[in-house]
């Protein structure tokens, strides 16, 4: 069965990229604003160039998608809202979202402005894509963690379009769920400011394994694998690179462009040795297919280097200290301009020689010379990491118009009438226009059809070509160069504006109601404690603590006696919640139905994302809180959770707490005040990526075996089992927990420590206070929970007697010197 080819997706950080993309071959286009991008480092365009490159887009057939995929505050909420009123109306093929807010308005308000769901809402199984077409979302951009056979599962679930990155920069945390860089810096990658904490070198603390770049992935490449994309009815592929160079952008474009061309002829087709080494001194550190095929373990890493590899240029063979000059032979061609880097050191080649003569360029397996300021030893590998011929021929793709519109052109040219000209595209548009004055009888020198049809398919300059043209006119007319010309570029200017007119909506304003959900305010607020299994239970019930979230990997494989500890809370008077894990794949679901079903008495559960709640609200008959990863940062997003069945929820750690006072009037609003908070958590398993490890794909230590699903308590020991920490270069240390299914979650350095902060948090209308608890035994559990209880009571009953300052001192006894009140006042960028 032959499949649809894929749309061809490309980067537009800036105009010149724009170009470079579409004199490429892409398809399609992706591109944002200053304001509300993921890629707010880019160039990116401004007010009145976005509009102009929409248009540029369109008058190429070429779909171009905004994005507005970042968090957005309550109080930039008119802002954005404006804007896409303005995207809606100018004609955006479709806006790419992160924030469930903007989703919910987007659904409500501008139903004609198709909507596409960034990678950054960690889309990553059949739950989440069913959920978001019951929203009239038209595409995902599913995680890149999924392999071809989730990919395929989540395609025969959904009905809604399906977009996979192929090639660019990996995150090695979910995209979405990653707080790194806003916790150690207040740059948020939610919010477009990502400073990229994963480039940074890290060591494992206490430990002799190998350390570097231990989060810094390498490149995606999937220029090989199109074929399976194609097979999984993936609706477009995606280059990522919005801060790369047009160059690149022209380079990558133009060779997966080729591919998919020549697999819509022969589905064997792949990528040729050429375009494989062209893709790799474009830029790379190292390439990898993902997880495509299964988890790539430490193929995935670039531990080496986190920056541009370049390929092999050859090795050193002496050096001239004194000239400051080193000798190299040749595994690849080089020429004067390109860029090498040796060691850790980089220098461009200004000056070449073979022998004593100055050369231009020299060819593989030839010996060259030429200037490097710095000692390095013989035998040092020299790569290339800027091929000067490459870059100026990419450069040359997108400077002059190479990809144009046919055309059909017809002429009418008949004594005593005006000249007409008439232009129409493929898509029905057509143009036309007619010379000032008539046509009158030649008294010399008659035009003929050859020359008219000359001078009327004179398109050079523009973005058409004439296809056809046809030309029915008098003998013995005599017709002004001018006029023709004249009528000529009046059909172009009218096709032209026809062609962008039909992109133009009318999608009125909108007027944003206050959602009103039900008061809760009077409730008492509530201590809340997250624990990774049941052994610290009766510890936070003893402490004070109100309702107890249990993690299921702690449950799975001992379900008795945790109902045990169930009828043990209950009969405390507190409450159950059973928390799902981050991450759940379309083939790990019944082992979380499975744990759930053995439970007796849940009192409710806590799910990670808006997923977790589409898919388990019409299963038990339970109430669902759901977790801070849903990224709730804003009123419309509170609604939209809210509507979607969750009963609290837990608001976004990036928010200050005049932030949270902003939204929370009438939700049952949950914040962490005390704990480690999560970073990220990755799909690589970063002990086992460096050691391996021999546990088969599938579950282990109460996950569901491979073969046929079921459970197993048998304990396997992997080397990630014991846990680790990692110390960056500035002598902070985070603390590292692998999970079930081994995938990786990095903490944060500090504790977050808010008890002197009560008065304040409770003020701000939160309901539920949190002790993040994944990290502590349950003695500490039990510790820090009497210590909150006991100043939440303080601050309720007694507030003349509460004095933040004492349960501050009992907490710093505890984390001397490492503690954080996180953003909840200083916010985010």
């Amino acid at each position: 069965m032959k499949h649809t080819i894929p749309e061809l997706l490309s980067p537009a950080g800036n105009p010149e990229s724009l170009k470079a993309a579409v004199e490429n071959g892409a398809d399609a286009v992706y591109l944002g604003s200053k304001e509300f991008s993921a890629r707010g480092h880019a160039d990116n365009f401004d007010k009145d160039q976005l509009p102009e490159a929409i248009d540029f887009a369109h008058q190429r057939d070429v779909s171009a998608y905004i994005t507005v995929n970042t968090l957005v505050k309550e109080q930039e909420i008119e802002d954005a809202v404006q804007y896409l009123e303005q995207l809606c109306n100018h004609g955006a093929d479709a806006v790419i979202v992160q924030d469930p807010g903007i989703l919910n308005i987007l659904n409500k308000h501008l139903p004609k402005l198709p909507i596409h769901v960034s990678t950054q809402m960690s889309i990553h199984n059949s739950a989440g894509t069913k959920l978001l077409e019951s929203m009239g979302v038209k595409r995902a951009v599913l995680a890149r963690e999924l392999d071809i056979e989730e990919i395929s599962t989540i395609r025969s679930a959904t009905d809604i379009q399906l977009e996979v990155f192929v090639h660019g920069a990996m995150c090695i945390c979910y995209s979405g769920r990653c707080l790194m860089s806003s916790f150690i810096g207040g740059r948020s990658g939610n919010r477009g400011y990502c400073a990229q904490p994963c480039r940074k070198e890290y060591s494992f603390e206490k430990n002799t394994m190998s350390s570097k770049y231990l989060l810094s992935p390498r490149d995606l490449n999937l220029s090989s694998h199109l074929t399976d994309l194609i097979n999984a009815r993936v609706d477009s592929i995606k280059i990522e690179g919005r801060m790369k160079r047009p160059e690149y952008v022209a380079v990558v474009t133009r060779i997966y462009r080729d591919i998919l061309d020549r697999l819509s002829i022969d589905p064997t087709a792949g990528a040729t040795p050429d375009e494989m080494r062209r893709l790799e001194v474009i830029f790379n550190r190292g390439f990898t297919k993902g997880y495509l095929n299964g988890d790539p373990g430490r193929k995935l890493m670039s531990m080496d280097t986190p920056g541009n590899r370049g390929v092999l240029l050859g090795h050193v063979t002496g050096g001239n200290p004194g000239r400051g000059t080193i000798t190299v032979k040749l595994d690849a061609p080089i020429n004067v301009g390109d860029g090498i880097m040796a060691g850790s050191k980089g220098t461009s080649i200004h000056l070449l020689w073979m022998g004593r003569h100055k050369v231009q360029s020299a060819q593989a397996g030839e010996i060259v010379t030429f200037p490097y300021g710095f000692a390095i030893a013989t035998g040092t590998s020299v790569f290339k990491t800027f091929d000067s011929i490459l870059v100026a021929s990419a450069r040359n793709s997108y400077q002059s118009v190479q990809r144009k519109v046919p055309i059909t052109v017809q002429v009418e040219a008949t004594k005593g009438h005006t000249l007409l000209v008439r232009m129409s595209d493929h898509q029905g548009n057509t143009g036309e226009s007619r010379s000032g004055s008539v046509i009158s009888h030649a008294r010399r020198h008659p035009l003929d059809e050859q020359a008219l049809e000359k001078q009327v398919s004179k398109l050079g300059g523009t973005y058409f070509r004439a296809k056809t043209i046809n030309i029915r006119m008098d003998d013995d007319i005599f017709i002004p160069l001018s006029l023709i010309n004249s009528a000529r570029r009046g059909a172009i200017e009218k096709l032209s504006r026809l062609r962008i007119a039909r992109y133009r909506r009318i999608c009125g304003s909108v007027e944003l109601q206050t959602p009103h959900p039900p008061d809760i305010k009077d409730r008492r607020p509530v201590l809340s404690v997250r624990v990774a299994g049941p052994e610290a239970v009766n510890a936070a019930i003893s402490g004070g603590a109100a309702r107890v979230y249990i993690d299921i990997e702690g449950i799975t494989g001992n379900e008795p006696a945790t109902n045990t500890v169930i009828e043990e809370v209950h009969r405390a008077g507190a409450t159950v919640f059973i928390r799902l894990p981050d991450i759940i794949k379309d083939k790990e679901m019944t082992l979380v139905t499975g744990t759930l079903d053995q439970l007796h008495g849940l009192d409710g559960i806590l799910a990670a994302g808006s997923d977790q709640v589409y898919w388990l609200k019409e299963m038990y008959d339970l109430p669902l809180a759901v977790d801070y990863h849903a990224n709730a940062f804003n009123i419309q997003g509170l609604d939209f959770l809210t509507g979607l069945g969750a009963c609290s929820i837990t608001v976004s750690p990036e928010l200050t707490l005049d932030e949270i006072t902003s939204i929370s009037a009438g939700y049952d609003i949950e914040c962490l005040v005390q704990g480690s908070v999560q970073l990220m958590v990755s799909e690589h398993c970063l002990i086992g990526g460096i050691k391996g490890c021999d546990s088969p794909i599938g579950i282990k230590d109460g996950v569901k075996s491979e073969v046929d699903g079921s459970m197993t308590t048998e304990q396997i020991t992997r080397p990630c089992q014991a846990g680790c920490s990692i110390r960056d270069g500035k002598g902070f240390v985070f603390p590292v927990r692998h999970d079930n299914q081994c995938r990786t979650h990095i903490y944060n350095s500090k504790e977050l420590g808010l008890i002197d902060s009560i008065p304040g948090i409770i003020k701000a209308g939160v309901r539920y206070l949190r002790i993040e608890g994944m990290c502590y035994n349950a003695k500490q559990v039990g510790e820090i929970t009497m210590l909150y209880s006991l100043a939440i009571d303080t601050c309720l009953n007694n507030p003349r007697q509460y004095d933040g300052r004492i349960y501050l001192s009992g907490l710093k006894k505890m984390f001397p010197g490492n503690l954080t009140t996180g953003h909840y006042f200083r916010g985010v960028q």
